[in-house]
């Protein structure tokens, strides 16, 4: 069987990665990792601009999508030798021989719509004529999949002959379509995803925050066929602990450094203003981060835009030279202590002309105060998303298997072989909990450069209630 043969087996060739090592390779895996659609993954950084606070950020999304398919490898592994895994599995939730050949091959393949910057602009996704400038990265993986290049297969190719299985159940497994009850797997709580960036980013970028017993969580894990996701046993719970601490701390010191923020804030607010200006066309913007790298596609646009003599080449020069925009004014989004949101901050991440008018607004109250000559962007929101970064929804379905004794009267209690994760009392890290990392890490930002940030601290009030209408 090919997913014995994946699994199991090694055709005597490795590759070295950080964190994990020596990874097996198999016939399969080299013909998609050897593959021009899968290399340029090599020019897409996997942290954008944390680089310019961290210098060693600078590993890609290739050796991330190597190391996810390594770690489902070895949960599969998990599903398939361990006996209480094995008696878990039903016939709707079973590893057999397709199941894990579609599973290693959407792991490997989860990033592969990824373009530069891709996770900055699908926060605020820019907006021409009230049509959406690009796409999710998810929704770009089959363009990838099946992109042709002269006298070679295709990756879709590759999957249907080498692996065995269809390109379609890959796509709809990576986009979240998946009707064939394994879609929790590949982003949850326990995805291998994020086990592997939260050790790989926290080992690049040097900080001391990304330790995680994955071994020990992955030896706990065991099929949760009613939830159909994974499930894990009492062993589990520290290790668990560990990733979701790692989390807090890496959104805390990395993921939302000021520096790394300000940048992407600046980047998205460049984007908005070229789309809604016109000074480069869509499919333009499209074409030129759909098929650049990281380290290319900032001076690509600044070539775009340069005849045009547009005061947005500032800001560009900005992003480029590292002139990073300094906050201003920060805000709680939040009302109370029990994390009820204040709509008037989170609105301005999803309403781009909002957002973008009253930047100029701003800058226009400035110039008249001061007697300055911004052109209007200058100053930069950066509002809070209300996308769920600490996966509050997935761990409150999360269960435990019980397998110590004095745990048994759990599952007599609740009429089932497993437990909620919450009901256990066995952590602190109850999805409350968690709440509580959510609600402390999102602020909402006004940012600003460097220069003009006295004078909205002076004027703090009467910006305060500008943004409040």
């Amino acid at each position: 069987m090919i997913a014995e043969h994946l699994l199991f087996r090694s055709e005597g060739g490795f590759i070295r990665i950080p964190i994990w090592g020596h990874i097996p390779l198999s016939g399969p895996l080299k013909k998609i990792i050897s593959h021009p659609s899968f290399l340029r993954l090599k020019g897409i950084r996997q942290l954008s601009f944390s680089q310019q606070v961290y210098p060693g950020a600078t590993h890609t999304r290739f050796e991330h999508s190597i190391g996810v398919y390594h770690l489902m490898k070895l949960i599969l592994q998990r599903m398939l030798t361990n006996p209480l895994a094995i008696s878990l599995q039903n016939g709707n939730f079973r590893f057999n021989d397709h199941n894990c050949r579609v599973l290693l091959s959407a792991s490997l393949l989860h990033d592969i719509g990824h373009y530069p910057h891709a996770h900055i602009i699908e926060e605020q996704i820019p907006m021409s004529e009230g049509e959406a400038v690009f796409s999710h990265h998810e929704e770009l993986c089959d363009h990838f999949i099946y992109e042709q290049h002269p006298g070679i297969p295709t990756i879709a190719d590759i999957l249907r002959d080498d692996w065995k299985v269809s390109p379609e159940s890959v796509i709809s497994l990576i986009k979240g379509h998946d009707t064939s009850h394994f879609s929790k797997l590949i982003s949850g709580t326990l995805d291998p995803d994020k086990m592997d960036y939260l050790m790989r980013d926290a080992h690049h970028c040097n900080i001391p925050y990304g330790s995680i017993d994955i071994e020990r969580l992955i030896e706990s894990f065991v099929p949760d066929p009613e939830r159909e996701r994974f499930a894990i046993t009492e062993k589990g719970i520290a290790p668990l602990e560990s990733l979701m601490f790692a989390k807090y701390m890496m959104m805390r010191n990395v993921y939302w450094h000021h520096t790394s923020r300000s940048l992407s804030a600046m980047l998205r607010r460049l984007l908005q203003d070229i789309a809604s200006e016109n000074l480069l066309p869509p499919e333009t913007l499209r074409t030129l981060f759909y098929g650049n790298a990281d380290d290319r596609v900032l001076h690509e646009l600044k070539e775009g835009i340069k005849e045009r003599h547009h005061p947005l080449s500032e800001l560009l020069d900005d992003i480029i030279m590292r002139r990073v925009y300094k906050r201003a004014i920060t805000v709680s989004p939040y009302l109370d202590d029990i994390g009820t949101t204040d709509e008037q901050w989170f609105a301005y991440n999803a309403d781009t002309e909002k957002r973008r008018a009253k930047e100029k607004e701003i800058c226009r109250y400035l110039n008249t105060r001061f007697g300055l000559r911004l052109h209007g962007h200058e100053v930069v929101i950066d509002p809070p998303s209300k996308k769920d970064i600490f996966d509050y929804a997935d761990l409150r379905e999360l269960r435990v298997y019980p397998t110590r004794s004095e745990h048994v009267h759990y599952s007599l209690q609740l009429n089932s072989q497993y437990i909620r994760f919450d009901d256990l009392n066995e952590s602190v890290f109850r999805s409350d909990f968690i709440l509580a990392f959510e609600r402390y890490t999102k602020k909402f930002r006004l940012l600003a450069r460097p220069d003009l940030v006295e004078h909205l601290v002076d004027s703090r009030r009467e910006i305060m209630e500008m943004m409040s209408h």
